[in-house]
């Protein structure tokens, strides 16, 4: 992965605010969920990390009561028209990271996912179908780790879902990593303890925990979450 003389400028969207129902595995900690997307102010153009929650889906309306914030609206108020944005990657497509996506479908942006997690998504009640399939002619699907762009690489962190993707961007001496829900909270990124909570299933366990170490081995300055707003600081 080639490296930027500089880290770009990366900001966080708060897309949506979920009410956790109280089965939810992470409910016992907090009843109430912030849904953050991140935009990478890339020299080739803005690169969007999830889309948040989308809406008319009545279930999840009703179990999840979202507030959901326009994702179109959110990237103008960072300077950025969503038609100019140059790469979506949904680092899974679960209903609160895909949800927008239709927000790009039609307009000339590849939309990267892991394959794996293409075809997950398939499962009956995994998402919202009419959120997570993307049309052929922008769909991306990486398999493993890619090169996405001048200092930015997707790598694969499965775990919380089979087909999770992270973001690493590299500057000449500082590294910066999106790990999206690769964990729910920053203390879990800290100790390299994956909660229990936050993995699909038992099969995935190993492979959480390793997710977790490789993004940690990179020594990454700072690294952000989809859940929670606390950001790691590395040393």
């Amino acid at each position: 992965m080639a490296g930027l003389t500089e880290i770009p400028r990366i900001e966080r969207l708060p897309l949506a605010y979920l009410v956790l129902p109280e089965d939810h595995p992470e409910a016992a900690k907090t009843r109430e969920a912030p849904v953050f997307a991140y935009l990478i102010h890339h020299p080739e153009g803005a690169i969007l990390v999830d889309t948040g929650v989308g809406r008319g889906n009545a279930f999840i309306d009703e179990v999840y009561q979202p507030t959901v914030v326009d994702v179109a609206n959110a990237l103008a108020e960072c300077g950025v028209d969503h038609r100019d944005v140059v790469a979506v990657v949904n680092s899974h497509l679960h209903f609160d990271h895909c949800g927008q996506n239709p927000s790009f479908y039609g307009l000339n942006v590849p939309v990267y996912v892991q394959s794996l997690e293409v075809e997950a998504a398939k499962q009956p009640y995994y998402t919202d179908p009419t959120w997570a399939v993307v049309p052929s002619a922008q769909l991306r699907r990486v398999r493993g780790d890619e090169d996405l762009a001048d200092g930015v690489r997707l790598i694969a962190t499965p775990g919380h879902t089979v087909g999770h993707q992270s973001v690493v961007i590299q500057g000449r001496e500082t590294l910066v990593v999106i790990a999206a829900q690769s964990v729910w909270w920053a203390s879990e990124f800290a100790t390299m303890e994956p909660a229990d909570s936050n993995i699909e299933d038992d099969s995935l366990r190993e492979a959480a925990a390793d997710s977790i170490r490789r993004l940690r081995s990179l020594n990454p300055s700072v690294a952000f979450f989809s859940h929670d707003p606390e950001v790691y600081q590395g040393n």
